[in-house]
């Protein structure tokens, strides 16, 4: 009897005293929990990091983004809306009798480049047009006029009679490489202000349009989207820079990631050109050459490299620094001719009044003449 009183006083004691340990400790914890979040609470409206009432908490800082080119861009890249009359076809279905032509709406891109309103896009996007909308960044429509285009860039300048404009910061084209990143901007399928990303596939590429009429083919090789909408829109470097203006994409069945774009400095020449003559003047240096079937016709071996000489016109540029029939031009201002594609393409590059280097060789030896771009002899 006892031993059972004393081990009930014992677990009678313990028990109390675990108890009243237990209460203690979670007192303990309660107090100094609220005191800390207090503290917390106190420092956080003090140092002002946390506003409950700010709606305009800002978003973590990316490692890397190209938000920033896109936001330089965006204020220069307009959505162009055109519309076109076309004949219908004599056999096409319906109630006749109609009228003879349809309304057609198509979609385009464009860049801005003057604050007077000047917006550059590709020829082929307003061809035919009988009303040309153009539609700006905030939404804003107007009615755009007509100012002049080049066929053989494919190239085109409309302008729109607009307040606050923004025009692009267009960079030097020639100082792109394979492997850099470009992205495309402009207005696919009427997604207007969409972005995609890619790089720089090749250069200088050529021979790529089926049209007879563009013959100055110089292109920017992308991977960046174009689709349709987006003909006319900048391809932009990361700093936002217009480096090729979106022309074409490859249309080969199955063909991905192959798409086109005018460089830059083409664009700028012919843009200027356009703004203040209406159409791009180009001139020559009063030479004729000899073509492929020329040699086989007149029983003279093809020149190596460089392109011969078939005639020299009286008293033009040619003709005065002394250059004759059968010489052999190899390089106009540094860069290589080995067909008459590359002579009128880099010798269209260049404006009347701009001077060249024609180098090449005859029988005597070498030769470098200086010369003068001239406007062409007039054919009336």
């Amino acid at each position: 009897m006892a031993i059972t009183i004393t081990c009930n006083f014992i677990y009678n004691h313990l028990t109390a005293n675990v108890t009243d340990l237990m209460s203690a400790t979670l007192k303990f914890i309660t107090k100094y929990a609220v005191i800390g979040l207090a503290c917390a609470f106190l420092y956080v409206l003090i140092s002002g990091k946390i506003n409950p009432q700010d709606k305009t908490i800002q978003q973590p800082q990316l490692l890397f983004s190209y938000a920033p080119a896109i936001n330089q861009i965006t204020t220069s890249v307009v959505s162009i809306h055109i519309q076109s009359n076309q004949r219908r076809p004599i056999n096409a279905p319906g109630i006749s009798p109609r009228t003879p032509y349809q309304t057609k709406n198509y979609l385009g891109s464009g860049v801005i480049v003057s604050t007077n309103g000047h917006i550059v896009t590709n020829k082929h996007v307003i061809d035919g047009a009988t009303r040309v909308v153009v539609y700006l960044w905030d939404n804003r429509a107007f009615e755009a006029s007509f100012v002049g285009a080049d066929p053989l860039s494919d190239l085109a300048v409309i302008k729109i009679n607009a307040a606050d404009l923004n025009p692009a910061e267009f960079a030097d084209s020639d100082l792109i490489n394979t492997g850099d990143v470009v992205l495309a901007v402009g207005n696919p399928y009427g997604l207007n202000q969409s972005a995609s990303l890619g790089i720089v596939s090749a250069t200088g590429r050529q021979g790529l349009v089926e049209s007879q009429a563009v013959q100055l083919e110089n292109y920017i090789q992308t991977d960046a989207a174009i689709n349709q909408g987006n003909s006319g829109g900048p391809l932009i470097n990361p700093l936002g820079q217009v480096v090729g203006l979106s022309a074409a994409s490859y249309g080969q069945f199955g063909a991905e990631g192959i798409n086109f774009a005018i460089p830059s400095n083409t664009t700028v020449r012919i843009v200027n050109e356009l703004i203040e003559h209406g159409k791009v003047l180009r001139g020559w240096v009063g030479l004729g050459f000899l073509m492929d079937a020329g040699y086989a016709m007149y029983g003279i071996p093809k020149p190596a490299k460089g392109i011969m000489v078939h005639k020299v016109h009286p008293d033009s540029a040619a003709d005065l620094a002394g250059i004759k029939a059968m010489d052999v031009i190899t390089h106009i201002n540094d860069q290589t001719v080995n067909s008459f594609e590359q002579y009128r393409k880099i010798l269209y590059e260049n404006s009347i009044g701009d001077a060249v280097t024609l180098t090449g060789y005859n029988q005597d030896g070498d030769f470098s003449h200086n010369l003068t771009i001239e406007p062409p002899l007039s054919t009336g």
